[in-house]
Order: C-alpha cells, then structure tokens, then sequence
C-alpha cells in the first residue's frame, strides 16, 4: 500500500478562503493520512498571517504528518525560474518536503533542459536534510509536457538524479488522445516520482481550466480506469507518494475534517481494490 498525502489546493486562498492552517492539519491527520502537500498560495498567505513556516512543520510533525509535495514551481524564463526556485527550496528545505511539483510553462529547449538540471541540484543539496528533495515533473494541456513519454524524455535529457514523472491521474485520463497505457506500463519504476490521484469525467472543447479546478472527483465517484492504472503500479511494485489532489468546488463546501475522511476512505479503498484487481 502506498502512502498518502492529502494536497491542500481544494481548500486554499487560491479560492477565496482562509488558510485554515491548523483544521487542515488535524483534517489529515484524523483521517489518517501520511502527509501534508501544501501549495503555494496556501504557504504564501500562511506568512502574510504572521504563521512562520518553522511554526507549521512544528505542528505538523506533533501530528506524524511528514510533507510529501510542495506545489509548486513553474519552470519558464530565467527570471521566473530563479525566483521561484528561491521560494519553493526554502519551503521545501523548512518542511523536509519529499518532492516539489515542477511545471514547464514554456518551450522545451537546451535552455529548459538546464534550468530544470539547475533546480534538480538546488533542491538535491539544499532542500530536505535528509535526501534532499525530489523534482516530480507534471505533464498537463496547460503546461509544455503533454504525456508520460515526453515526460520521460525531458527525464532523461536532464540527466540528474531526483527527478521523475508525475502521474496526476485527471491529465493521464483526459488527454486529448487518450490514456496512453502502453507509454505507464513502459514508464522505469525508478523514474516514477509519484502520483496525483483523483477521478473524473470528460469535459468539453475550452474548458481545461474550470475543469481541472472544480470538477475533479472522488476516487470511485467517476468514469477513469483507475483500477486498471492501479494494478500496473501494483504490479511494478509501488508503494511511493500518493497526492490525493481532488479538486471540485462542490466539495469545497464540505468542513476540512469531512473532505478529508471521505478523500482518504475513497483513496485507500480504491487503491486496494483496484490493486486487488476486484
């Protein structure tokens, strides 16, 4: 069984509302979640309320809630890429963050290629005491990456140790041709740096954004194959990170504690059976 985290991104001030720093913590932890995966806006607006982040990993580690992901950095110009690298390695050395999602926001050329090799050793050797952090790479329509298999690709031409492929399950499954099974299935283990889990259904032509933020469901509750996507995990032998990433804003409606009892109880259900094969 792999270990989950649950993201804080369905209840941020990305959306308007309070950081309800410390219901978000005691929400994880009641349910019995591994990890915290705080974002950005979540973090930035923390600090604005005077909460240092000494302070949060604090009362996170008084609930045995370890910090899975950082969400994260967008790797683009040269300018933007040093100041957010600035901002996500300090989270991420305060937190001992296990990864910190990367998104690439423009072209890949020779020059993206070493700016994600920049960040790579950055968060290696100044992020979490211990190991370092990892960068996990997320392929989406609104990003530079579009698949696993370029990906992998970008991977590979980056070349440093701690980076990996995301697997967000809402970008695998409503890819514009498709979830490309073969491309998971041929995916090295190692190079699998975690997954994103959430369900969903197909959406219509201009509608990516509103979607991707308010419409993604509860493991089980939609129409993604995710016992299938399950069982080849399971069968390369996963364990790793699972962020529970369920964005939808009728769920944001719900109290912190019942999101996150209802996303951990659909999360480890559906993992085990789907694993199961039932």
């Amino acid at each position: 069984m792999p270990r989950f985290g649950l993201a804080t991104l369905n209840h941020s001030p990305l959306h308007g509302l309070p950081t309800q720093w410390q219901a978000h913590l005691d929400a994880a932890a009641s349910a019995g979640f591994d990890a915290l995966a705080p974002d950005i806006f979540w973090l930035r607006a923390l600090e604005q309320e005077g909460v240092s982040l000494e302070s949060l990993a604090s009362e996170m580690r008084d609930r045995g809630l370890a910090c899975m992901e950082i969400a994260g950095i967008a790797i683009g110009s040269e300018e933007r890429t040093e100041r957010e690298l600035a901002e996500n390695l300090r989270y991420a050395r305060v937190l001992d963050a296990e990864f910190v999602n990367a998104r690439i926001v423009e072209p890949i050329d020779d020059q993206i290629i070493e700016r994600v090799k920049r960040c790579a050793i950055a968060f290696r050797q100044e992020g979490a005491a211990v190991g370092g952090t990892r960068v996990a790479l997320e392929f989406s329509r609104g990003t530079n990456l579009n698949g696993v298999s370029q990906t992998l690709d970008l991977t590979y031409a980056v070349g440093e140790e701690g980076v990996g492929v995301t697997l967000d399950t809402w970008h695998f499954f409503l890819h514009p041709d498709g979830p490309d099974w073969a491309a998971l299935e041929a995916l090295p283990i190692d190079l699998l740096a975690n997954v994103q889990l959430s369900d969903g259904v197909a959406y219509g032509d201009g509608e990516f954004g509103p979607a991707t933020m308010d419409r993604r469901r509860m493991p089980g509750e939609g129409e993604f194959d995710l016992s299938r996507c399950m069982r080849i995990l399971d069968a390369r032998g996963f364990d790793g990170a699972v962020v529970v990433e369920i964005l939808n804003a009728e769920e944001r409606k719900s109290s912190l504690e019942a999101f996150a009892e209802r996303a951990m109880q659909a999360s480890r259900n559906g993992w085990a059976s789907g694993a199961a094969g039932d």
